[in-house]
């Protein structure tokens, strides 16, 4: 009886460990974003676009870089 207790808490502690070893993604329904450790998505979107009020492109992702976001060319 303890041995298959031992197995089922030692088990669920390798499915915790997996877990939390996997890379941190963020996603977004926005194609061609990616985020690593990221602000919410739709916060930063909407954050970067009041600061490049005159839609500088360059300026919206220099801001979303700053957030943790970047699109591959």
């Amino acid at each position: 009886m303890k041995t298959i207790r031992a197995m089922r808490i030692k088990g669920g502690c390798v499915i915790l460990l997996l877990l939390a070893t996997l890379p941190g993604c963020a996603s977004t329904s926005e194609p061609g974003w990616t985020g690593s450790g990221a602000s919410p998505f739709d916060a930063a979107r909407a954050e970067c676009l009041q600061q490049s009020q005159d839609h500088d492109e360059a300026g919206f992702e220099a801001c979303m870089a700053s957030k943790g976001w970047r699109r591959p060319r």
